[in-house]
């Protein structure tokens, strides 16, 4: 996520200066949804490949073209990678606040065993709910489901329940932590650099699927996932 800028009058940084959904939000559905991809730049191009298999009629996108670097940082630079984080995502929630009560963070990584995925959010309901059509789509043999859920403790949040792990993230706590909006952080690791293939696509639009199925207030049928 690059350094921010300090400017008196546009206080955005040159990465989402003049961003916007690039598919308006539909004041019909209820909630409005979010998916949000390119956050590390390295990500971006499996996040476009996902994305083109996901109606406008099922989520929003938010695209960012110049995306920060999501590589682990030296020891010394950690300082300005979370900096760089928590400047990057407050822009981002600057300019979705008050359109979206669901938002869909995609991220990727890399797993020799993948594809594989992690679904992250302070929501221990949608959670158990992704679980459940996990296990109903993958079945209960060890190593045969792919998703782990993971539970970010915080003001928001209740105890996590038996089998959902926790975790900790770079994110601002005013993004996930928000009770006026459910963060939704979806981590696809692939077995290869680069954009991902089919399997890695398909897992992704599925998981995506499954948290709007999943959200409160959804009208998703779990039949469609």
């Amino acid at each position: 996520m690059g350094r921010p800028r300090r400017r008196p009058v546009d206080r955005r940084s040159e990465r989402t200066r003049g961003l916007r959904a690039s598919r308006p939000a539909d004041n019909s559905r209820n909630p409005a949804a979010l998916l949000i991809i390119g956050v590390h730049r390295e990500e971006l191009a499996f996040g476009e490949r996902v994305a083109e298999g996901l109606g406008p009629e099922l989520i929003d996108l938010l695209r960012i073209p110049e995306g920060i670097s999501g590589r682990r940082p030296h020891p010394d630079q950690v300082f300005y990678y979370e900096l760089q984080h928590r400047e990057l995502y407050r822009q981002i929630k600057d300019q979705i606040h008050g359109h979206y009560s669901l938002v869909v963070d995609l991220h990727c990584g890399l797993d020799q065993a993948g594809p594989c995925a992690d679904v992250i959010s302070r929501d221990t309901g949608l959670l158990v709910c992704v679980e459940r059509q996990a296990t109903e789509r993958f079945g209960t043999t060890p190593g045969s489901r792919p998703v782990r859920a993971v539970v970010l403790e915080g003001q928001a949040s209740t105890s996590s329940p038996p089998g959902v792990a926790q975790g900790r993230t770079v994110i601002p706590p005013g993004v996930w932590d928000d009770p006026a909006l459910c963060y939704v952080g979806l981590e696809v690791y692939l077995r290869r650099p680069g954009a991902g293939d089919e399997r890695d696509w398909a897992l992704a639009r599925w998981l995506i699927r499954a948290v709007l199925a999943c959200r409160p207030g959804a009208q998703l049928a779990a039949d469609h996932l």
